[in-house]
């Protein structure tokens, strides 16, 4: 019996001494490609988005071809877009306050758009038309959009925010919105790997003209904008960023130590308060405090002790209450004698409970008008806002009690307005980044967007990044500058065409107040006018006439043969 070398010639005869470099080039396209695209978005490194968006996917598919079964296609493109997925939801993978389970939704989501961009694969061949190149780039944007509808909607991580690293490149969003860019995406990668397998001169000068296109049609649009539509206005905007950890916030049985009473969350926000600059609009965040909008928690003594009592707004609902012997008030009472004191409008997130629900929402106040308008989230949190499939209840308990959630909110049921000295537009926490709902603030007259957010429950991620680049491409879909305001997060203002004009230092334990002037510069843009079903109306049409195109085919050849 006679030894073998490490590789067998049967090995050598199955795959050839000269295929084994080929077989190894497909790893590193592989490779490389991974490194490209899982960090080619703006919260990672916004550069890889210009080598992304022009051929990143094509490095995939080019060492994808080189294999002849459609299960191994389909298994290997499934695996690394997972392991992509993989990178850029990392800052779900944070048991601080989710648990273990928060693991299992991880894999399910990766591995779900894994099996997406695997059946996507299957279109992906060496040598395609135009026809199937728009329907394989308009499948994905089926597929992304579909996402919206399944539990709360899962909107993170469309391909297209890999644009998103330049703000010249974004303004394409202006047109198209985001699924708009990821067909872009696509069909550019498309048009790289047809240039790269037929070897075309001409098919690599329309590749990189369309490589080119949104940073050229960017640069134009913005310098049209600015020249056609100014300034109106500046608004002079105090942001308020409260720093607290939900232990701190609210008492937490394990953890009594770490709570701070409401009373001396109050004196924290008021100590950066005081002194601040006049202000036309403070901006606090979601669920800003404890005891919510309406709960008489504090004393009235108390409360004279850290706001001036001349501001104070009348004794009387919904502000007070006349219980045990004594004056009792109410976050309410003591954001209105705010709003009074700095001749300010006032939006801030608390929670709600009427006859109607209990609700996540937004209040706004107008200095001495001792009422309020209020704006209730319409879209919540599976897990963390509400308990989903209750009507299978031990599903329901098992998650209830597997992540401390034992009651719901309820939905809000409309978009709505605050009439401050701008319209503006409301959203609260992960409803910004729902493209559709912001439009619809836009169609109602919107001319400033306001998100209060709370990105706590993922400390330490880059979820407050991602969640911050997803308001900028809001702000460039719809032309409209938008300010945020974050517990913890990234607190800030956007301008119209999404660039950053200021931001407070990213910090998780600090209460901060920032002063900033935002230019109030809007216009109206295609997005706004047709919003995702210009883009739907295209990937739609496309596999369609991609699908006749093909039966077509068939029967003529049926008929000659």
């Amino acid at each position: 019996m006679s030894l073998q070398p490490p590789y067998s010639t049967t090995k050598l005869q199955r795959f050839g001494a000269a295929q084994l470099p080929v077989f190894a080039s497909r790893w590193v396209y592989f490779v490389l490609s991974f490194l490209v695209t899982a960090f080619a978005q703006p919260a990672w490194v916004p550069w890889l988005g210009y080598l992304a968006g022009a051929f990143g996917y094509a490095l995939f598919w080019k060492g994808l071809l080189g294999f002849r079964r459609r299960r191994d296609r389909f298994l290997l493109a499934a695996l690394w877009f997972s392991l992509v997925q993989g990178v850029q939801l990392s800052w779900m993978a944070t048991t601080d306050y989710m648990g273990p389970l928060i693991y299992v939704l991880y894999l399910f989501l990766i591995l779900g758009m894994g099996v997406q961009f695997g059946i996507l694969s299957f279109l992906v061949s060496p040598w395609m038309s135009i026809f199937r190149m728009v329907a394989v780039s308009g499948c994905w944007v089926v597929f992304e959009w579909l996402r919206l509808y399944f539990f709360c909607g899962f909107t993170w991580n469309q391909i297209g925010l890999a644009l998103a690293g330049s703000h010249y490149s974004l303004q394409f969003a202006s047109v198209c919105g985001i699924f708009g860019l990821s067909f872009w995406v696509l069909w550019v990668n498309l048009w790289a790997l047809k240039a790269w397998t037929e070897k075309c001169k001409k098919l690599a000068f329309c590749w990189g003209a369309l490589a080119c296109f949104p940073y050229l049609f960017g640069w134009t649009h913005q310098w049209v904008i600015e020249r056609t539509a100014p300034v109106s206005k500046k608004l002079e905007v105090l942001l308020i960023q409260t720093g607290l950890f939900p232990e701190q916030k609210d008492l937490f049985l394990d953890m009594p130590e770490a709570y701070l009473s409401p009373l001396v969350q109050w004196q924290r926000i008021l100590h950066v308060l005081d002194g601040s600059k006049k202000a036309d609009l403070i901006l606090f965040p979601e669920a800003a405090l404890p005891l919510g909008a309406h709960v008489a928690g504090y004393a009235l003594d108390d409360v004279k002790h850290i706001v001036q009592e001349d501001f104070f707004p009348p004794l009387e609902s919904p502000f007070a209450i006349f219980s045990e012997g004594q004056w009792k008030v109410n976050n309410g009472f003591i954001l209105q004698a705010l709003a009074n004191q700095h001749e300010a409008d006032i939006i801030v997130g608390l929670d709600d409970r009427d006859w109607t629900g209990k609700y996540n929402a937004a209040f706004h106040f107008v200095p001495w008008k001792n009422k309020y308008s209020r704006y209730e989230k319409q879209i919540l949190v599976p897990i963390g806002e509400y308990i989903p499939a209750s009507q299978f209840r031990r599903f329901s308990q098992f998650v209830s009690a597997s992540f401390g959630v034992y009651s719901s909110f309820d939905p809000g049921k409309e978009s709505k307005i605050f009439h401050s000295h701008v319209p503006i537009g409301i959203s609260i926490c992960l409803e910004e980044t729902f493209g559709h709902l912001i439009r619809r603030c836009r169609l109602l007259g919107a001319e400033l967007f306001v998100n209060i957010t709370n990105d706590v429950w993922f400390p330490h991620s880059k979820l407050p990044e991602q969640h911050f680049h997803h308001g900028r491409v809001r702000s460039v879909e719809n032309g409209v500058p938008i300010l945020r305001s974050c517990n913890t997060g990234i607190t800030g203002a956007i301008d119209c065409f999404g660039r950053v004009v200021k931001v407070l230092p990213k910090s998780e334990t600090q209460v901060y107040a920032m002063h900033l002037t935002l230019p109030m510069q809007s216009y109206r843009t295609l997005y706004s006018l047709w919003g995702d079903a210009g883009i739907l109306t295209i990937s739609s049409l496309g596999m369609i006439l991609y699908l006749l195109r093909k039966s077509c085919r068939k029967c003529i050849t049926r008929l000659i043969f």
